[in-house]
């Protein structure tokens, strides 16, 4: 149990994880739909229910990078970037016959056509994802942002990549440094510094970007951003928990570094301050991943307080779902005994039992957002809002 993110941490070294995500039939698209909530006759889905085909590329039989040039060249990745577009004036005749050399040796082919405006150069559209977990994708709001990206980039006759790394900022941005896509969708999780840095790295590569869920600084206001207003959803889960007359409420989360928790967070501590409730930081648990298995060893330390919590906002509705699992198994009833809010109104939600009173995230939405947004960059077109803000939903059932 931890009070709260130190800011701090350790990142596990993993190989590249890449996808494509081919071209499929557009169904029932409402082109006045993107960006905005509600413009679509389907609920959120996820990646496969649209029955969308990911074919896993493994990096031992992918083709040479610009990276693996850059090392057998001895130079760095963006020497090689700018010899490959061209931009060789400032290079010397040396280093332009060792990159030359080391693209031959290795067979790499850059990945344009000659000739072509850059914005012409791809119909493909990135979803770089920076997380920790093996099973990035498995996670429901990751597959939700993607499936609304997808819908689309299919309308348009475009495909999208999926590219997550754990290594090197290089690896992550390789479609973006190897010119792979004409724009991408960047979900960032780990420290805060890394993400800007990764950002903007994107934005002096030129490759317009959209950032899903991310709070930015004033300094870099000019980036394209979509964003539920997390903060104010878990802010209403406490004013509601309070308003039922609770008084040690416990916030528990993933261990992940994640401008979404942090927003979770901050909106709880806010909610705790309007309810004029101190906080504990007995209360507050950030550990594990983002699975509900494992986390019942850290609800049972939240029960053994001398003054344990009666109620319990957790970060996800997976969370939740292994939160009310251990509380059952224990003989505790719920709510009666102690409350459980989840976050984010995952499908299985309403089915728990008893049904899990959470905030709704449209996260379907957000993504089709965000790749509406690449599209108007992509046009040339004036963009007025470049920070979407959409609504979240605070869903009242039987859990608290």
């Amino acid at each position: 149990m931890t009070a709260e993110p130190s800011g701090e941490f350790v990142e596990d070294v993993g190989r590249v994880r890449s996808a494509n995500l081919p071209q499929i039939q557009h169904h029932m698209y409402d082109e006045d739909a993107v960006g905005r909530t509600g413009g679509h006759r389907h609920g959120p889905r996820s990646v496969c229910r649209e029955a969308v085909a990911i074919i896993v590329r493994d990096t031992r039989v992918t083709p040479p990078r610009m990276r693996d040039v850059a090392d057998l060249a001895g130079v760095s990745t963006q020497t090689v970037s700018n010899y490959v577009h061209g931009r060789t004036a400032k290079l010397s005749s040396g280093t332009r016959g060792r990159v030359q050399a080391a693209m031959e040796q290795l067979g790499y082919r850059p990945a344009r056509s000659s000739g072509q405006p850059g914005h012409l150069r791809s119909r493909r559209l990135g979803f770089l994802v920076l997380d920790e977990s093996d099973r990035f994708l498995a996670d429901p709001l990751t597959s939700l942002y993607l499936s609304g990206i997808g819908d689309v980039a299919r309308a348009h006759d475009m495909s999208v990549l999926v590219h997550s790394s754990l290594d090197t900022d290089d690896d992550l941005l390789r479609p973006v440094l190897d010119r792979e896509v004409t724009g991408v969708c960047l979900l960032l999780s780990g420290p805060r510094g890394r993400r800007q840095r990764v950002a903007e790295r994107v934005a002096a590569s030129g490759v317009p970007f959209v950032l899903l869920d991310e709070v930015v600084p004033r300094s870099h206001a000019g980036y394209l951003t979509v964003i539920a207003n997390q903060r104010d959803g878990s802010r209403k889960l406490v004013r509601h928990l309070a308003a039922q007359g609770h008084r040690r409420i416990a916030f528990v989360a993933a261990g992940s570094e994640w401008a979404v928790l942090e927003e979770r967070y901050a909106g709880y501590r806010i909610g705790l301050t309007e309810s004029s409730l101190v906080a504990d930081s007995r209360l507050i648990v950030f550990e594990g991943g983002w699975e509900p298995t494992g986390i019942g060893v850290h609800v049972e330390a939240l029960l053994g307080l001398s003054d344990p919590p009666t109620a319990v906002v957790c970060g996800s509705d997976l969370m939740a779902l292994g939160v009310v699992r251990h509380l059952l198994d224990r003989g505790l009833r719920v709510p009666r005994d102690v409350a459980v809010c989840g976050f984010d109104d995952f499908v299985f939600a309403p089915h728990m039992d008893p049904p899990l009173t959470t905030v709704a995230v449209p996260a379907w939405e957000m993504g089709r957002a965000a790749a509406g947004l690449l599209l108007t960059a992509l046009s040339g077109r004036r963009i007025a809002q470049r920070e979407v803000l959409l609504p979240v939903e605070l869903r009242l059932r039987g859990s608290a």
